[in-house]
């Protein structure tokens, strides 16, 4: 039942601050209707992320790491709820466990604007923050790769999944981590057990 009032929702469209989000986009469009705890799909123009999983964000020497500690889909209308956690600093080579690193938490809260239908929902409680940056979460679970005031294109971040689910096995050198940016016509599935920590 769940899995159906959300392709009803994504086949409606859904308003996301004031701009329409096409159904190719959403997570159940793609066949990603629930949130799987064992592989992130990066795209179109968004991240799913499977919960407790780092996902790592950059800009020029600023790097950055957020999970979502918790992802709670609803029977209702309503998207649901997540819980999310970030770090930030500086410099992109560096540890995440030095004392200059930014934490950060938060709450998502998606709800459907009353009287509209399901179609929409209001835009309270979606900004994730990560250091100085923001980001929208438009469903639980799921981060925009734009600003959270911008418009949908390509802001020069990148996204690098993980398999790490603890600060201290995140290594932001490896070699083996899969950059991606912004790109609204691609879709990529990575199990975890095939990512690096």
């Amino acid at each position: 039942m769940l899995q159906s009032r959300l392709l009803v929702l994504v086949m409606a469209g859904t308003l996301v601050s004031g701009q329409a989000v096409h159904a190719q986009s959403s997570p159940a469009a793609t066949g990603q209707a629930d949130i799987s705890n064992n592989q992130f799909v990066v795209g179109p123009s968004a991240v799913l992320m499977p919960k407790g999983a780092f996902l790592l964000i950059r800009k020029g020497r600023e790097i950055g790491a957020i999970r979502f500690t918790s992802i709670e889909l609803t029977e209702t209308d309503d998207p649901g709820k997540a819980t999310y956690e970030s770090y930030f600093q500086g410099d992109a080579s560096g540890s995440f466990l030095t004392a200059n690193v930014v934490k950060r938490s938060g709450e998502i809260d998606l709800k459907h604007l009353k009287g509209i239908g399901r179609a929409s929902f209001q835009t309270g409680k979606r900004k994730v923050r990560v250091g100085n940056w923001s980001f929208a979460c438009d469903y639980p679970g799921r981060l925009n790769m734009w600003t959270y005031y911008g418009e949908q294109r390509d802001y020069g971040y990148e996204f690098a999944p993980t398999s790490a689910r603890e600060l201290a096995d995140i290594d932001v050198s490896d070699k083996r981590l899969r950059w991606f940016r912004y790109d609204a016509d691609t879709r990529v599935s990575l199990p975890l057990s095939d990512l690096p920590k």
